[in-house]
């Protein structure tokens, strides 16, 4: 996953009128992975491999002191 992203969200509207935004930023986030919904034991051993249509849980935590975030 590279440091810097670009993201682009495409939505559409109640009245079926696509609408595409694109905005830039820089975000401190974490991310974590668990084989189970507990989200007691984050997996430690990377990278992390699961088999098809294994279910694997993902916690991301965005660092911010902006309260619009």
């Amino acid at each position: 996953m590279k440091n810097n992203e670009t993201l682009e969200v495409i939505y559409t509207t109640k009245n079926n009128a696509t609408q595409h935004m694109a905005d830039g930023g820089r975000y401190n986030v974490s991310m974590a992975f668990y084989k189970s919904d507990q989200l007691s034991k984050p997996t430690q051993n990377f990278p992390c491999y699961v088999d098809l249509n294994q279910t694997l849980f993902a916690e991301v935590t965005l660092h911010s002191t902006d309260p619009n975030l």
